[in-house]
Formats: structure tokens, C-alpha cells, sequence
């Protein structure tokens, strides 16, 4: 939808350039004089606007402090957004104010200013942020963008010309119609592409708002920030008023003024909006209010525009490619955006399109139609999830739900880590112990098992079951081991001491994430006395230690469980909303998922090969390579098998209803 608006907004801003020079300078000529600027303005700014507004503003890469405090923020809410890191930039300004741009969530980039950080907390920072990385979501940035480099073309033209009029005497030999319409031409084509700029901006402000306050599940904390910059200062960033509704909150609206010209809604609106969506209050949409004449000139607006966009049909528009949209756990995240570069540089026809949610999600998504986009390509973490999707499929009355037999692509094992001290006072011996966990969680505190009293309450951390694929199987390992390695059935999980290990653990993982990486994340992020014990695939814990070793200055320790089990990420090419080209292409890309140079990238992000044998040390820059505390490449540990559909579905019921 905002790809169609960024168009009718380049048609209808080219229709004012051509306006403008059709009258400014004269005729024909005149109007072609405008048509080629506009070709110019609409070319660059569908390119390079996040360029050029990084450079209004003066945007500068991080220093390595404001990397250590950022980045963490950004990478862990784009892991729950779904999106690709954009680039961070600060601004060196004092005022309090951020931005985001990027024609697509690809080419992002957020930019916050010095007084920002130094005036917000890290929560009302986070939340900002938060906001921003909507607007990439929502792909706001495009035609925000664009509208604020046309809009400032404009404006720079109208004064140019402004200016010579007066003190060139260009309206000296005119007739008394260009009397009148040069300079009424000259005063209302900025004030007409500052109009479009205010209808795009101001609904789009509360649609970021309420995506941040979902996405760091904290409204009031987005409320506050927006107090803080409204009411600390009011120092705009530059005397540059086209790039003003970039911002988060514009500086330029008067008081008077504001309700009429101003590209944001009123703060004091958002603020409540955001108050309004915090738990246990009563949430009530927030609307603009307006009047008949107001929807009737909104009416006629945007009949102008779509006519406009409709007549100017060279607006750029991107060239159309075989698009295979590829829906993966989040555990393969890093290896399939190196894959994805070489895939498409050797296959130029075909563009893949990465989504990344936990494996549970990714089936309720796909069988609910759920998602805001057609998969093409599923890759859960465990080949089992594409057997439940199946048996889901065929009670809808669909028995055949893919191209072709699902194949695996590597494997993984479930594994516990701990922080270095608390590993070895939990596990003296070295060997992961559920017993022993359990111990910790029902002592609650560090103390009680032999720890230091400074480190303060035990925290364990696993995933929700009910979203992601390694949640389940943590729970599942914790039965068998609770039941004395008796198997799982409905009966057995039904009894009281599942129940009760369930209840202990639910209440204990405060807001389980909803995918392994997201965990781990989490997990560094947050560091000894907030995350001390967690369970995680191998491969994940291989391919992020060194972030934990530069993040808290000390790594963590791999444990092998015994038993565990071991998953295979499975792709299946599904067959709704997919046609046959289409799925050739995505067969074309599982043959070179599974190719031996492939392969070696996803060891190289702690991956074992699902078929075939390969010398994991024998991979350049293999994570088996690293020294990598409690790293085996050949563990002693006996492999269980990964609990049945039936098995999921009730470790999922049992969750869902102990307190």
C-alpha cells in the first residue's frame, strides 16, 4: 500500500514541479523545463533520500561507547520485529530528537541525536527506537522520505524564483494574469507539498506508536520519552522544515499554527493513545477529528493524486523479479543472509525474501494465514513441525500441501549454557543436571545452592513451547528425566509431578521469548543475575559466543544433555498461494542450500551436515576450532526422539493451563 501512495505522491509532486514551470517560466517549454526536474527529483529522491537526509541532519557513525549501548537495543527489538538491522547513525546535536529512513527495510537506517541519548532512559530510549524501527516495518521511510526531498525541491525552487522576481524584475513586462499567478504560484507550491506531507505524516505517528508500545511491550515508557522531548527543549536539529516530519517529534509546529500545518499529530494525543494501550486500561482508538469540508477536501485530494500518478506514468517503479518468500526459525538466520547474497548473485532472475519467527509460530502462522505475506518456503527448526503442518493441512481438507518431500538441511542438539562461576556451583561435576535446576528454581536464590549471595536470584530462561520449537523440547527432556526416563504419552504428562515441574517453571521464565536466537540475545544482553541458566540449540550457542564474550567480558559454557535431542531444520516448498514457476525456483534454491559449499557455511554458524559425513574441524573457521568452553565435536550423550505432534499438543495445553 505505501509503495501505491509513494507512486500517486510522485505523480502529483511532478504535477506541481510542471505546474510551477508552466507558469514560472511560461508554456510549453516552461512545463517540459518542470517535467525534467521532476524526472531528476523523483529519480533521486526514490534512491538516494535516505542519503540526503542523513546528510541534512549531519548523521555520523557510532563512536565504539555508543555502539556498546545501541546496538544491543537495535538488534534485539529487530529480532522481535523481524527485521534486518538497519544502520545506526547519531546525530551531533543537542537537541532530543531521532529519525528513521531507508526506501525499504533493507537499505534502514535509524539516526538519533547526542541530547537524545544523554536525556532518555534505557527503557524511553529502547522505546524510541522501537518507533523508528516501525516505520522501516511499515515502510513509512520511503515516502516519508521522498515526499520530504520533493517538498524541499519545490520549496528551494519557489524561492529561487521568488527571488528573482523581485529583485530581477521579472514580473516587469508581464501581463496582469502572470501578475497575479507568479507570485501566488511562488507562495502556495511549498505550502501544497507541505499539505501532502501533513497527510502522510500525522496517521502514521500513531501507527509507529502503537508498534512500539507492542513491540517493547512497554507503552507508558514511548509516553514518557515523548514527554521528555516535548517538554526539555524545543530546539529543532536544523532550519531545514522539509525534513522536519522525519523526526519523532517536530519542533517547527507553532502553537497556533500546529493544529493546521503541523506534520504530527498533537503530542498530548499520542501520549494518551500510548496510556490508553497499557494492560488492565480500557484501549480506545485514537482518532483525528474531522470536519465535512475537511473529508471533502481529503476526497478531492486524493482524487488529484491518483489522476496525477495515473498521467505520469514514468514514476520509477522497480522492475518485477521471480520472488521466493522464505520463512526459517530464527536459529538460521545469520547463515541464510550469507546464502542469500550468493544465491542471488549466481541465480540473477530470482530475489529471496527472508522471514525469520520460531517454528511453532511458523506453522499456526502459515495454517491460520496469519502472515502478512505468501510463504513460499518453510524451514523449521525441527522436522517434526512440517509433520504436525501436514496433519493440520489434512484436516482442512488439503492432503497434499507441498511441491515435493521436505528436505533436510542440517541439524542441531539441544544444549543447556551457563554463565562460567554459576556453571560450576550448579554442576560440580561438569554435567548438566535437571535435578539440580529444579533445586535452584524452587530455592529461588543463588545462596540456597551453594552460590554467592551477591549474585542474587536464580534465573533460568528457556522459550515459550507454545511459539517455539526449543521450548518444547526443554520441556519435553525435563518430563523424562522428572519421570525418571520413562516416555512421554498423554497419561504420563497428565500426572502430578509434570504438572508440578510445568507450574514451577512457568511461574519462574518471566516472559519466555518466542524463538532460541531472540533467547540468546536476551541472554547476553542481560548477562549474570538476570539470565544465569538457559537451553538453547548448539549451533546457536556456538555461533554467538564470541558476542558474549565481548558483551560481558567473559563467555559462557556449553553443557551436552544426556539424553537430548537432536533436530533437523527441514525445508518444504508449500504449495498455497504458490504457483509451479515459482516453486521451481524455490527448488532450485533448496539444491543449493544443500550443496557442499553451503554446507560448510552452516558449519561455520555452529551447524552439524544432515546427511553425509564432513570433518567439522577441517571447515575454515569453524566455531569446533575455537576453544570454545565445553565444546565437543563429538559428544557422548545418547539422542532421544523429539516428542510426537500428539506430545507437542499437550506439553502446549498443560502450559497454557498451570498457573
Amino acid at each position: 500500500m505505501n509503495l501505491l501512495k509513494t507512486v500517486a505522491l510522485l505523480g502529483f509532486m511532478s504535477a506541481l514541479l510542471v505546474f510551477i514551470g508552466y507558469w514560472l517560466i511560461g508554456g510549453t517549454v516552461g512545463a517540459m523545463i518542470g517535467l525534467g526536474i521532476a524526472v531528476v527529483t523523483n529519480f533521486t529522491s526514490w534512491f538516494y533520500s535516505d542519503q540526503i537526509a542523513l546528510a541534512v541532519y549531519g548523521a555520523k557513525s557510532l563512536s565504539s561507547s555508543q555502539d556498546k549501548l545501541l546496538r544491543p537495543m537495535v538488534e534485539r527489538l529487530c529480532y522481535r520485529a523481524n527485521l534486518p538491522v538497519p544502520k545506526i547513525y547519531v546525530i551531533p546535536s543537542g537537541a532530543a530528537n531521532a529519525f528513521a529512513t531507508g526506501r525499504d527495510p533493507k537499505h534502514g537506517a535509524i539516526a538519533l541525536t547526542q541530547g537524545l541519548i544523554h536525556l532518555l532512559s534505557k527503557d524511553e530510549l529502547e522505546a524510541v527506537i522501537a518507533h523508528e524501527l516501525t516505520h522501516i516495518k511499515n515502510r513509512d521511510t520511503l515516502i516519508q522520505a521522498v515526499a520530504a526531498t520533493i517538498a524541499g525541491a519545490i520549496s528551494f525552487i519557489a524561492q529561487i524564483v521568488g527571488q528573482g522576481m523581485w529583485f530581477f524584475g521579472g514580473l516587469r513586462n508581464s501581463g496582469w494574469s502572470r501578475l497575479i499567478t507568479l507570485p501566488l504560484t511562488v507562495i502556495l507550491a511549498p505550502i501544497a507539498a507541505t499539505v501532502i506531507q501533513m497527510a502522510i505524516s500525522r496517521t502514521r505517528e500513531f501507527a509507529a506508536d502503537a508498534g512500539a508500545a507492542k513491540l517493547t511491550g512497554n507503552p507508558r515508557a514511548l509516553a514518557d520519552a515523548l514527554k521528555r522531548i516535548t517538554t526539555e527543549r524545543r530546539m529543532p536539529l536544523s532550519n531545514n522544515t522539509a525534513f522536519a516530519p522525519l523526526l519523532i517529534v517536530n519542533h517547527f509546529s507553532g502553537e497556533r499554527m500546529s493544529k493546521l500545518f503541523s506534520t504530527h499529530p498533537p503530542t498530548e494525543a499520542r501520549i494518551q493513545q500510548l496510556l490508553n494501550l497499557e494492560p488492565g486500561v480500557a484501549s480506545t482508538p485514537m482518532k483525528m477529528k474531522t470536519s465535512k469540508s475537511q473529508r471533502r477536501n481529503r476526497v478531492v485530494i486524493s482524487a488529484a493524486i491518483a489522476l496525477a500518478a495515473l498521467s505520469l506514468a514514468y514514476a520509477p517503479i522497480p522492475g518485477l523479479t521471480q520472488t521466493v518468500v522464505v520463512v526459517s526459525g530464527t536459529e538460521l538466520q545469520e547463515p541464510l543472509k550469507v546464502l542469500e547474497a550468493k544465491f542471488e548473485q549466481e541465480h540473477p532472475g530470482t530475489h529471496l525474501e527472508l522471514k525469520f519467527q520460531g517454528s511453532q509460530d511458523m506453522v499456526n502462522k502459515y495454517i491460520d494465514d496469519k502472515n502478512d505475506f505468501k510463504p513460499t518456503v518453510l524451514i523449521p527448526a525441527n522436522g517434526q513441525i512440517l509433520k504436525e503442518l501436514s496433519d493440520r493441512a489434512a484436516a482442512q481438507g488439503n492432503n497434499d500441501p507441498y511441491y515435493e518431500p521436505p528436505r533436510p538441511i542440517v541439524k542441531t542438539q539441544l544444549v543447556g549454557i551457563a554463565w562460567a562461576q554459576r556453571g560450576k556451583v550448579l554442576f560440580p561435576d561438569g554435567r548438566f543436571n535437571w535435578q539440580r535446576i529444579e533445586q535452584a528454581m524452587q530455592a529461588g536464590n543463588w545462596q540456597a545452592v551453594g552460590g554467592d549471595k551477591s549474585w542474587g536470584s536464580f534465573d533460568f530462561v528457556t522459550t515459550d513451547p507454545t511459539r517455539s520449537n526449543s521450548g518444547q523440547l526443554t520441556l519435553s527432556l525435563w518430563a523424562q528425566s522428572k519421570l525418571g526416563g520413562s516416555s512421554l504419552n498423554a497419561t504420563s504428562l497428565n500426572t502430578a509431578p509434570v504438572q508440578s515441574l510445568l507450574s514451577l517453571v512457568k511461574r519462574s521464565v518471566y516472559q519466555p521469548p518466542r524463538s532460541t536466537d531472540i533467547l540468546l540475545q536476551e541472554f547476553i544482553a542481560h548477562g549474570p543475575n538476570d539470565a544465569d541458566v538457559a537451553t538453547v540449540y548448539e549451533s546457536v550457542a556456538l555461533s554467538r559466543w564470541q558476542q558474549a564474550a565481548t558483551t560481558q567480558g567473559q563467555p559462557y559454557q556449553i553443557y551436552y544433555l544426556n539424553p537430548t535431542i537432536e533436530t533437523t531444520s527441514t525445508a518444504a516448498i508449500v504449495r498455497r498461494d504458490v504457483n509451479s514457476q515459482t516453486a521451481k525456483a524455490a527448488s532450485k534454491f533448496l539444491d543449493f542450500l544443500t550443496q557442499p559449499e553451503s554446507v560448510s557455511v552452516f558449519v561455520q554458524y555452529g551447524f552439524r551436515p544432515a546427511n553425509g559425513s564432513i570433518d567439522l574441524k577441517s571447515i575454515p573457521n569453524s566455531p569446533w576450532n575455537k576453544n570454545i568452553p565445553g565444546t565437543q565435536v563429538n559428544p557422548v550423550v545418547q539422542t532421544t526422539a523429539a516428542p510426537s505432534p500428539p506430545q507437542i499438543t499437550e506439553i502446549q495445553r498443560l502450559w497454557e493451563r498451570v498457573n
